[in-house]
């Protein structure tokens, strides 16, 4: 009996301390965030439930006032005029317990990106994602499902339709071809976007 006893403290101790180990873990966990982030396509507004540490589900919204910026494309010299606005649902997964740091992360945009581009002729052009859902894969770096301040990087590419890309003035059709096969403009469009929030 004595045997017994001694072997179920034994077991006892060697469990204890696991099991507050795994309590006080759990205890900075947080069920959900808040945050802002900031990408080429603009600021964004995000909210954020986590199921688990391992996962979370989320929404954003965001958008990019118009602004001016210049570009050259194939020795032309273009000022382009974007502006954006979306709203987007993801999931983010961290597969690796050792790892929680790192994330991958999938969803679907619902919006639109206007662009207006003219050269130094005077020839005027549009280049608008209108076509949706648009959908993102990515990783992301930080950003962990604990209480406080968050921060994350996330680097990825939105796959879409392609832009409606038009000349709306002048007479320069072989430009239109050039812009459609710049990377700005084409069916992927590469992202990466700086998070902080706080998680409660």
């Amino acid at each position: 009996m004595r045997h017994i006893l001694v072997l179920a403290l034994v077991a006892l101790m060697g469990v204890a301390p696991n099991a507050l180990a795994e309590e006080a873990s759990d205890s900075d966990f947080a069920n959900y965030s808040m945050s802002v982030g900031f990408s080429p396509f603009g600021g964004s507004l995000n909210f954020s439930v986590n199921p688990s540490r391992k996962t979370s589900y989320f929404t954003a919204l965001g958008g990019l006032p118009a602004g001016e910026l210049e570009m050259e494309i194939d020795g032309t010299d273009y000022t382009v005029t974007s502006a954006s606005s979306w709203v987007g649902f993801f999931v983010q997964h961290r597969p690796f317990e050792s790892a929680e740091w790192f994330r991958l992360v999938a969803g679907l945009g619902i919006g639109s990106i206007e662009n207006d581009l003219e050269d130094k002729d005077g020839n005027k052009f549009v280049a608008d994602y209108n076509e949706n859902p648009v959908g993102y894969v990515g990783v992301g770096f930080g950003a962990r499902n604990l209480k406080g301040f968050q921060a994350g990087f996330d680097i990825g590419w939105l796959q879409t339709a392609g832009p409606d890309i038009a000349q709306v003035e002048g007479d320069s059709p072989e430009a239109v071809e050039s812009i459609s096969e710049h990377v700005l403009f084409g069916n992927a469009l590469p992202n990466f976007q700086l998070t902080l929030g706080w998680g409660f």
